[in-house]
Protein backbone atom coordinates (compact mmCIF):
# COMPACT_ATOMS: atom_id res chain seq x y z
CA UNK A 1 0.00 0.00 0.00
CA UNK A 2 3.13 2.23 0.49
CA UNK A 3 4.67 2.06 -2.58
CA UNK A 4 1.21 2.29 -4.55
CA UNK A 5 0.85 5.83 -2.39
CA UNK A 6 4.31 6.54 -3.58
CA UNK A 7 3.69 6.04 -6.83
CA UNK A 8 0.73 8.43 -6.91
CA UNK A 9 2.07 10.98 -5.04
CA UNK A 10 4.78 11.10 -7.74
CA UNK A 11 2.41 11.04 -10.50
CA UNK A 12 0.47 13.83 -8.55
CA UNK A 13 3.46 15.86 -8.50
CA UNK A 14 4.37 15.42 -12.01
CA UNK A 15 1.16 16.31 -12.87
CA UNK A 16 1.67 19.33 -10.80
CA UNK A 17 4.72 20.39 -12.18
CA UNK A 18 3.48 19.92 -15.93
CA UNK A 19 0.51 21.81 -16.00
CA UNK A 20 0.20 24.38 -13.02
CA UNK A 21 3.47 25.89 -13.10
CA UNK A 22 4.03 27.16 -16.61
CA UNK A 23 0.41 27.85 -16.83
CA UNK A 24 0.70 30.01 -13.65
CA UNK A 25 4.21 31.58 -15.72
CA UNK A 26 2.80 32.32 -18.76
CA UNK A 27 0.01 33.90 -17.36
CA UNK A 28 2.26 36.29 -14.58
CA UNK A 29 4.84 36.66 -17.76
CA UNK A 30 1.83 37.97 -20.31
CA UNK A 31 0.27 40.36 -17.04
CA UNK A 32 3.74 41.85 -16.75
CA UNK A 33 4.20 42.04 -20.45
CA UNK A 34 0.82 44.18 -21.01
CA UNK A 35 1.54 46.24 -17.99
CA UNK A 36 5.28 47.22 -19.39
CA UNK A 37 5.16 46.82 -22.39
CA UNK A 38 2.25 46.38 -24.37
CA UNK A 39 3.22 46.73 -28.19
CA UNK A 40 5.34 43.74 -27.34
CA UNK A 41 3.00 41.98 -25.46
CA UNK A 42 1.76 39.00 -27.44
CA UNK A 43 4.94 38.41 -29.37
CA UNK A 44 6.94 38.58 -26.07
CA UNK A 45 4.31 35.96 -24.27
CA UNK A 46 3.90 33.57 -27.39
CA UNK A 47 7.65 32.97 -26.99
CA UNK A 48 7.98 33.00 -23.69
CA UNK A 49 5.12 30.17 -23.86
CA UNK A 50 7.18 28.36 -26.45
CA UNK A 51 10.39 28.27 -23.95
CA UNK A 52 8.31 27.39 -21.41
CA UNK A 53 6.66 24.41 -22.56
CA UNK A 54 9.83 23.04 -24.16
CA UNK A 55 11.70 23.96 -20.95
CA UNK A 56 8.66 21.51 -19.42
CA UNK A 57 8.93 18.67 -21.31
CA UNK A 58 12.66 18.41 -21.62
CA UNK A 59 12.76 18.21 -17.53
CA UNK A 60 9.42 16.17 -16.56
Amino acid sequence: MSNYFIKWLHRQFRYFAATLIPAVLIIGFGMLAVTFWPAFAWSSTAVFAVLVIGLTFWLV
